[in-house]
C-alpha cells in the first residue's frame, strides 16, 4: 500500500523523470510539463519513496495557505481572511490533489506564490518571482497564460501610475515576448491536437455521450496550430458561441453528469457559496493600482477564455487552479458582507 495515489498522467511524470536521470530529454507531450518532471527528479535521484512527494505537497499547501491568508487579510480583516482560508483548506476537490502524484498542487502553489509577491512587491523578491514564473510556465501548459497575465497587469500599473517610460517600456517588451508567446501557444495547441480534441472530445473532455457532442465542420487543409484553430472557430461561429458557455458553465459550476448526486450536491454548496460573495468582493474590494490584483483578475479572465475556445476537463481540475484566487474575492465579498452588521 502506497502513501501516494497515480493519476491517467503519473507515469508520464515518473517516466520523464527517470529520462532526465539517464540525460535524456522527454518526449512528445513531456516537453510541457518540465517543471513538474524536475521536481521529481530528486526523489529518484535520492532513492526517496513517492510518498514524500505527496509530503512535500501538503507541505506547499500549508505554506501557499498563509500567503493566501496573508493576501486576504491585507484587503479585509481576520474575519474574510478566515473565510477566504477555510474555503481553500476544506474544499476537497483542492485538497485531495496533494496526494496525487500530478502537477495540480504545485502549479497551484506557485500561482498564489507569484500572486503573493506581486501583492507585496520588493525589488529584493525579484529573482525569487521571476524564478516562480519560470516554473510555472514549465509545470503545465496552463502556465503560458501567466506571462500575458503579468504584462497586462504591469501595463495597467504603469498607466495608472503615469509612469510613461514603463508604459513605453511594457509595450516594447510585450511585442517583442508575443513572438515567443506565439511558439509556446503555438508549441501547446500542436502537442495536445486542440482542434481534434474540440471535434472529437465534445464539451466535457472525455465524457462519451451524445448530449456532449455539437456538430462542428472541418476542412481537410485546417491544422492544429493557432491560425489552424481561429481558421476552424471562425467557420464554426454560431456552433462556437453554444459551445463556449456550456463549456464555461461546466468550469465554473465543476458540477458533471457522470457524478453521484451527493458529489453534485456538495460542488454546488460550495458554488453557492463562494461565488456571488467573488462576485460582490470583485466589486466592493480597492484595487488602489495594485499589481497582484491585477494579475488575478487577468489569471481568472484568461483561463476563462481558454477554457471557453477549447474544452472542459472530465474532472474539473483545470478550474482548481483559479479557485484559491476566486476565494480571495469571495473571502473579501464576506468581510463586506459582515462589516456593517459589526459596527
Amino acid at each position: 500500500m502506497h502513501g501516494y495515489l497515480l493519476g491517467n498522467d503519473s507515469i508520464r511524470y515518473i517516466e520523464g523523470a527517470k529520462k532526465i536521470l539517464d540525460l535524456q530529454v522527454p518526449e512528445g507531450k513531456g516537453n510541457s510539463y518540465l517543471g513538474y518532471i524536475f521536481f521529481l527528479v530528486p526523489f529518484y535521484y535520492f532513492k526517496i519513496d513517492l510518498s514524500f512527494v505527496v509530503i512535500v505537497q501538503i507541505l506547499l499547501t500549508f505554506i501557499s495557505s498563509l500567503c493566501l491568508y496573508k493576501i486576504s487579510l491585507k484587503f479585509s480583516s481576520k474575519s474574510g481572511a478566515l473565510f477566504c482560508l477555510c474555503l481553500y483548506l476544506f474544499y476537497l476537490p483542492l485538497q485531495i490533489r496533494n496526494f496525487y502524484i500530478l502537477t495540480e498542487t504545485l502549479f497551484i502553489c506557485t500561482i498564489i506564490f507569484i500572486t503573493y509577491l506581486l501583492i507585496f512587491f520588493e525589488k529584493k523578491f525579484s529573482i525569487l518571482l521571476i524564478f516562480f514564473i519560470i516554473l510555472s510556465v514549465l509545470i503545465r501548459p496552463h502556465g503560458i497564460l501567466i506571462l500575458p497575465s503579468i504584462l497586462i497587469s504591469v501595463l495597467i500599473w504603469s498607466i495608472k501610475k503615469r509612469n510613461i517610460k514603463l508604459t513605453y517600456f511594457i509595450l516594447f517588451f510585450s511585442l517583442i515576448s508575443l513572438y515567443p508567446i506565439f511558439n509556446l501557444l503555438n508549441h501547446y495547441l500542436e502537442n495536445e491536437n486542440i482542434i481534434d480534441k474540440i471535434l472529437y472530445q465534445g464539451i466535457i473532455y472525455g465524457y462519451k455521450h451524445d448530449n456532449n457532442f455539437l456538430n462542428f465542420s472541418i476542412s481537410s487543409s485546417t491544422k492544429n496550430n493557432f491560425f489552424g484553430l481561429i481558421k476552424f472557430l471562425s467557420e464554426n461561429i454560431f456552433v462556437f458561441f453554444e459551445a463556449f458557455y456550456k463549456k464555461i458553465y461546466f468550469f465554473y459550476s465543476r458540477i458533471r453528469p457522470f457524478y453521484s448526486d451527493m458529489h453534485n450536491l456538495y460542488l454546488i454548496v460550495f458554488n453557492l457559496i463562494s461565488y456571488p460573495l467573488a462576485i460582490y468582493g470583485i466589486f466592493k474590494i480597492n484595487y488602489n493600482n495594485n499589481l497582484g490584483l491585477y494579475f488575478m483578475l487577468g489569471l481568472i479572465v484568461l483561463l476563462t477564455l481558454s477554457i471557453g475556445v477549447s474544452f472542459s476537463d472530465w474532472s474539473g481540475r483545470y478550474s482548481l487552479y483559479i479557485l484559491p484566487l476566486i476565494y480571495f474575492f469571495s473571502g473579501h465579498g464576506f468581510y463586506h458582507l459582515i462589516q456593517p452588521k459589526l459596527k
